[in-house]
């Protein structure tokens, strides 16, 4: 046999042995995938990897099942209250609890999305749909994917989605429209900011991690340290290993399932703050009804904090805030009445008593001694120059 033709012989032998291994290697790794519940989608000659999982309603996540988490969270469809967290009117299988995970926190060009996902109710299950990014230039068919099943949705609920993960996606949307379908416009509850409101004097911080330790009770056993994930990222796109990413589904599915049983604690309480709260919860809870113009919810709160241990008296002050707005002054004079007796918010209440004994009582001789006793209980230049301006002019108009 000649030279040419053994040579001829060991390419076609070499080339038989790597289409082989190839193909060895392709099946092993779709191996990997189906055991991952993920399957690699095709689009414009770029691959998605889509991994669903299914719960039943009856499966746990924390101490509560997915089931008690949606009755809480259907509980805002036959409330009157007026909240930025009511979901009334929005069927909670439109609830779309999203996520992400990306290769840097920083806004900066070199940071990318490569982990979206979403988790929502179905009628008998919770459904959690993540969509992973093959490769960095493969985005196309990422957003493809994605988009085309979260616009059967219509309400986000996020973790700090509104200032983070939203107009990441957003940004990134727009240099991709031509490409991908148009981005859906969603409403969005955004749960960080209800958490720090309730809890940012109570804990250290309010990540999730620790509202899911200290408030959830939701254990995470083995889980990838957030931290690692981008790395593991990077050797999977550097490998090709699905084994990876294992780890990185896991950790990203608990998000999503931590921000179901969030917004389902956050509903109880709010809704049944009375029986469910604690009395700083409830004195939070009361001060954001107060902030959003729900006078009587915020008014019953805070009457029942009046036998409370350690919040009777700044109950008191804002009940005297809310009867002054609704022109009771007497009842609000009461109120700043109780509070400086036992020298609490002097300098308010004082100030609160001057105003009220001028204009409403009109009791001008009372509304200078309570002038010239807020002037007393100043603590800085801002208020001392308030309260005897205040003083001067009643005790100018006693003169005349």
């Amino acid at each position: 046999m000649s030279i040419k033709a053994k040579l001829k012989r060991f390419e076609s032998h070499m080339s038989t042995t790597e289409k082989e291994k190839g193909s060895a290697a392709n099946t092993n790794e779709q191996g990997s995938w189906e055991q991952l519940n993920t399957e690699a989608c095709s689009f414009d000659g770029m691959i998605c990897y889509i991994r669903t999982r299914r719960m039943s309603l009856q499966e746990k996540h924390g101490p509560k099942t997915f089931a008690e988490m949606k009755a809480a969270i259907d509980r805002w469809d036959s409330s009157a209250l007026a909240h930025p967290l009511s979901k009334k009117g929005i069927p909670t299988e439109k609830l779309l609890f999203f996520d992400t995970e990306t290769t840097g926190l920083s806004s900066g060009a070199g940071t990318q999305m490569f982990l979206l996902g979403f988790a929502s109710f179905t009628e008998k299950e919770v459904e959690v749909k993540q969509y992973l990014l093959s490769k960095p230039d493969a985005e196309v068919a990422l957003y493809h994917f994605f988009l085309a099943d979260a616009k059967k949705l219509d309400h986000l609920v996020t973790f700090n989605g509104k200032a983070f993960d939203w107009p990441r996606l957003k940004t990134r949307h727009s240099y991709l429209r031509e490409a991908v379908p148009a981005l859906p416009k969603f409403g969005h509850f955004d749960l960080l900011h209800g958490s720090r409101r309730l809890w940012k004097n109570e804990l250290p911080s309010c990540n999730l991690s620790t509202l899911e330790a200290e408030k959830l009770g939701i254990k995470r056993t083995a889980d990838t340290p957030s931290y690692l994930v981008p790395m593991l990222y990077f050797d999977f796109v550097r490998e090709g290993n699905p084994a990876f990413m294992e780890s990185v589904f896991a950790h990203h599915e608990a998000d999503m399932l931590s921000l179901i049983a969030l917004y389902a604690k956050l509903s109880d309480l709010i809704l049944d703050a009375k029986r469910q709260a604690s009395d700083a919860e409830r004195y939070q809870i009361a001060r954001w009804h107060e902030a959003t113009g729900q006078q009587q919810a915020a008014f019953s709160l805070y009457e029942s904090l009046l036998d409370s241990k350690d919040f009777p008296l700044l109950a008191r002050r804002h009940l005297g805030d809310l009867l002054k707005k609704q022109r009771r002054y007497t009842e609000a004079a009461e109120q700043f009445h109780a509070c400086v007796r036992q020298g609490f918010a002097s300098y308010h209440c004082w100030t609160e008593l001057s105003l009220i004994y001028e204009h409403y009582l009109k009791e001008r001789d009372k509304a200078e001694i309570y002038a010239y006793r807020a002037l007393e209980s100043s603590s800085s230049n801002k208020e001392r120059e308030a309260a005897l301006k205040r003083a001067t002019r009643i005790s100018g108009k006693l003169k005349r």
